[in-house]
């Protein structure tokens, strides 16, 4: 290779050189962008696994609390999802906004001691005091009906209606 490279001329030498240069940078580039990704993914991997073992540390606690959380709850008043499903109905016909509601059962997570159930629920076409209203009544049945996100969009075509859209869970004591 070195016998072959010094027969060469001079302009060839100059252009073989500077494509084993720009060979070698593009290599090098490469590497650095691999040892970046690599790099992030690695703190972001030691953050994971920092968090679970705080989780994992803190187990007791946070078992003693749930514990506790759950002997204050009385298991009549918690709902299952169709059972939620119905008071949420209860709510809606209550405010008069019944003919405007759709709903959808996401999902229920079980641990050994309760369940969290969770609901799409959206109201179309409903004015400010009776979206107000439901909301106060929704509230009113805290801690065993939470609401974890609630949007609002203005409906079209009437500036003076609102269309909503809920994700309500609740919590439902396992027996």
């Amino acid at each position: 290779m070195k016998a072959f490279f010094l027969t060469r001329l001079f302009r060839e030498k100059v252009l073989l050189t500077a494509f084993l240069a720009l060979g070698a940078l593009l290599w090098l580039s490469s590497l650095g962008r691999r040892s970046h990704a690599f790099l992030l993914q690695w703190r972001a991997t030691s953050t994971q696994l920092a968090t679970q073992q705080r989780w994992l540390d803190n187990r007791a606690g946070i078992e003693l609390a749930a514990t506790k959380a759950v002997a204050h709850l009385d298991p009549g008043h918690t709902f299952s999802s169709t059972r939620l499903l119905g008071e949420l109905s209860t709510i809606a016909d209550d405010v008069g906004v019944r003919g405007n509601a759709a709903s959808e059962i996401l999902g229920t997570e079980r641990t050994s001691q309760f369940a969290v159930n969770t609901i799409q629920f959206s109201l179309r076409n409903v004015d400010w005091d009776s979206l107000k209203h439901f909301y106060v009544e929704l509230s009113r049945r805290t801690p065993y009906i939470g609401l974890e996100q609630f949007s609002t969009t203005v409906a079209p075509g009437n500036a003076s209606q609102l269309n909503v859209m809920l994700r309500v869970s609740s919590v439902e004591i396992s027996q």
